[in-house]
């Protein structure tokens, strides 16, 4: 992947909006195009250098051949090879190719013109090619997205309407409608930037040989986070926290649940759902910042103390693979990293998450925060 170009700093990418009448207008609200979002716009990354990475094994990528594969909407998951790639039929496939920030890190800042919204809630960069007629069919998600046209046209249909669960084609694991109906129709070119919000229905199709970004955020369900928050503050209960009746009467039937011990349980429960912000934002920092994927991996080169890693590289940067946030709480502040939270000060963890580069010379470290920089960098969340 050495052909890469350099990283390039991208804009604000909403045309004349500012993030403000975004957020307000459209997030989470309603489609919008931004017609040269990203202004000349050229790829950094071509479809060969694309298909290489999907030939990595530690990269989750899938390739969904419309027609002239062995089904209609067949899927194949990678990671592929040259075999692969030279049975695929000229026209009507798509290669999709995850995390492509977290394995190339010169992507990452594509990623980051979108930190309007909290960089916390980003998922991940993922680059799809597709020869004309590409397509994953129409479809909706349940996350917002960003879809940035990196290369090449593709025309894309919208429709805003409620979705029959058995509007489904059959025979697929893949979420296809069958039947639908476009409400809005654009014809992207390299630039344009399409924001999708949760529960729309969209098709894209590419109109000839096509690579697009699109920037996908987590949403979480109720369950997982419920289910999580249940597991962290389980974690630490005492065994000899037991269910005692509380003011137990005498009962006319003695199979009966009263309401006044359904209300002895919501009283049990209260205890641990109102615990009190600190915990309640320690839990979600924590659970955010979950990478929950294995593609971190430990700097080759180990430093011992933190003035021969200052020495050696000055000017750190964030790791795409690691999550980072902070919850300020009084005069310190969590400092939240890949699951993981340490308590120090705001001004370190917002010197640490304000922008991607950390130069070590421009800033001044007390002894415990050069300790945690080194632990950083010699775990792989901060790189050189």
């Amino acid at each position: 992947m050495s052909d890469i170009t350099q990283p390039a700093i991208y804009p604000l990418p909403l045309g004349k909006l500012s993030a403000e009448q975004f957020i307000k207008d459209y997030w989470q609200q309603k489609p919008l195009v931004i017609q040269q979002g990203f202004k000349n716009f050229t790829s950094p990354i071509s479809a060969e250098e694309l298909a290489g990475l999907a030939c990595e094994d530690d990269v989750h990528s899938r390739i969904v051949i419309e027609k002239g594969g062995n089904t209609p909407w067949q899927l194949i998951d990678g990671p592929m090879d040259e075999t692969t790639f030279s049975k695929l039929p000229k026209t009507h496939w798509t290669l999709l190719v995850n995390d492509v920030e977290k394995h190339l890190p010169e992507l990452v800042n594509i990623v980051d013109a979108f930190r309007f919204i909290p960089e916390w809630r980003v998922d991940d960069l993922m680059i799809s090619y597709a020869p004309e007629g590409g397509t994953v069919g129409p479809h909706l998600d349940q996350y917002d997205v960003f879809i940035v046209q990196a290369q090449g046209h593709r025309r894309w249909q919208l429709n805003s309407q409620p979705v029959a669960d058995d509007n489904q084609v059959a025979n697929t694991t893949l979420r296809i409608q069958k039947d639908f109906t476009a409400e809005e129709e654009w014809l992207l070119e390299p630039g344009d930037i399409i924001y999708i919000p949760p529960g729309v229905s969209h098709y894209g199709v590419a109109t000839d040989d096509c690579l697009s970004f699109s920037i996908g955020f987590r949403a979480p369900t109720h369950t997982e986070m419920l289910t999580d928050f249940i597991d962290f503050i389980s974690r630490d209960i005492a065994n000899n926290k037991i269910y005692k009746d509380k003011n137990l009467q005498q009962q006319t039937h003695s199979n009966e649940i009263t309401g006044a011990t359904v209300e002895n349980i919501r009283e049990i429960f209260k205890d641990y759902f109102n615990s009190g912000q600190p915990v309640l934002a320690q839990w979600f920092g924590r659970f955010v910042s979950d990478t929950k994927t294995d593609l971190l991996y430990e700097n080759e080169e180990h430093f011992a103390s933190f003035d021969a890693l200052k020495q050696s590289h000055p000017v750190l940067y964030r790791n795409p693979a690691s999550r980072f946030a902070f919850y300020e709480q009084n005069s310190e502040a969590y400092l939240f990293i890949d699951g993981d939270d340490r308590l120090v000060s705001r001004w370190f963890a917002k010197t640490l998450c304000a922008q991607r580069e950390c130069d070590l010379n421009k800033n001044t470290f007390n002894k415990a925060e050069q300790q945690i920089i080194l632990s950083l960098y010699n775990a792989g969340q901060l790189l050189f």
